[in-house]
């Protein structure tokens, strides 16, 4: 009889010990499945313009599931307009798909405390790539959940300041700028970058359009600058989700006689710059960004659902750079290394030197070094021959 207490008391001793084991010890569990070689299963949801077929989105894609299959998980994909109500349904959907975590581009601070509310409620791990929050209680509030695990952000004021300064060494001095809608965080960050550089060199800032969505739309703008301000000099497509953005604008120039006579520049880059910069009408670049940071991004949040984020008990938020393109060669290096089927990292290289779970010296001075190091060339140096 004593030792049939014996048995069910050793019995209850070991349910007990299985089940008590809260979060932390799930993370941990995910780590030790599979003999221990490789991180359990799990998922990762995106929402994203899924339907959209230009290259830099594509490619956006394409950098966020290389993030994810490097370290065995599924990336869930859900289609998205990227407005703030939308995301927040997306975000919705993922959680009833039981999704181990999501990664988004938020359209705002505010939809950010909503977003924050429903992941803490599901238990379900979140991070952000292209932007940063400024609202100061919505941030403290959403970096104070231990299921925001942080992500990657440029600095948009600066590149903004950096590229009208460009321009204006190239001879602008009268400058018209089309922007993403405003209320949009990287959007109102350029346009700060803007007007600080606009009230430092002394140069005229003639008009700003916002949330053009259309090729239509984008003529319409354009042929309007034409009409309006005969002294207009420079255009700056600082931001836009409106396709072949670059090619409207090109076509309305030339339409109106006035190619390579207006200085043209664009913060995030293209497939289509490299034609232009070849006959002289298109002249400096932003961008790269593109595909570095949601691949870190999804990175940063792979890590913390495996169980082994890159620092512990707080998110992890990672500065990447702007490149600068001003030549038709390094255009269309971008285009066939950073647009083509391959991650600007590899599965391996990401698997080596970005997940913690196989390598336990990776830090966030890693990260930091990764976006040091990462520029066209670095990615056309180790990627070269991969294309074909």
């Amino acid at each position: 009889m004593k030792k049939v207490l014996s048995l069910l008391l050793a019995a209850v001793l070991v349910v007990s010990a299985l089940t008590g084991c809260g979060a932390k010890g799930d993370s941990e569990e995910k780590q030790t499945e599979n003999g221990g070689d490789n991180p359990a299963a799990f998922s990762i949801g995106f929402p994203w313009a899924t339907s959209s077929t230009d290259p830099t989105f594509v490619s956006i894609v394409n950098n966020v599931r290389a993030a994810v299959e490097a370290a065995g998980g599924e990336l869930v994909l859900v289609e998205s307009d990227l407005s703030a109500e939308d995301l927040i349904n997306n975000v919705s959907d993922l959680i009833s798909r039981d999704v181990d975590g999501i990664i988004l581009m938020p359209a705002s601070d505010s939809m950010l405390a909503t977003v924050n509310q429903m992941c803490t409620e599901a238990e379900v791990y979140y991070g952000t790539m292209f932007r940063t929050i400024n609202d100061d209680s919505i941030r403290e509030e959403v970096y104070s959940s231990e299921y925001f695990t942080g992500g990657c952000f440029e600095d948009d004021e600066i590149c903004a300041f950096n590229i009208v300064n460009n321009m204006v060494d190239q001879g602008v001095k009268n400058l018209c700028v089309i922007n993403i809608a405003k209320g949009d965080t990287s959007s109102d960050l350029r346009d700060k970058g803007i007007e600080k550089a606009v009230e430092e060199t002394g140069i005229n800032l003639l008009n700003t359009t916002y949330g053009i969505a259309s090729q239509t739309d984008m003529t319409k703008a354009i042929e309007s600058y034409l009409a309006a301000y005969p002294e207009l000099d420079g255009i700056l497509l600082a931001g836009t989700y409106a396709d072949a953005a670059l090619p409207t604008i090109e076509k309305t120039l030339s339409d109106h006689k006035k190619s390579g006579d207006i200085i043209v520049g664009r913060i995030d880059f293209d497939f289509t710059m490299g034609e232009y910069f070849e006959n002289g009408s298109f002249h400096v670049a932003y961008g790269g960004q593109q595909q570095i940071d949601p691949l870190l991004s999804t990175v940063i949040l792979v890590n913390a659902v495996i169980g082994t984020p890159i620092v512990e008990g707080e998110p992890y938020n990672l500065v990447t750079n702007y490149l600068e393109l001003t030549s038709a060669e390094e255009a269309n290096d971008f285009l066939k290394y950073f647009l083509g089927d391959n991650a600007v990292y590899t599965a391996d290289e990401i698997k080596e030197r970005m997940i913690k779970f196989y390598n336990k010296d990776i830090s966030k001075e890693t990260f930091e070094g990764i976006v040091d190091e990462f520029s066209v060339q670095n990615v056309v140096e180790r990627h070269e021959g991969m294309e074909d």
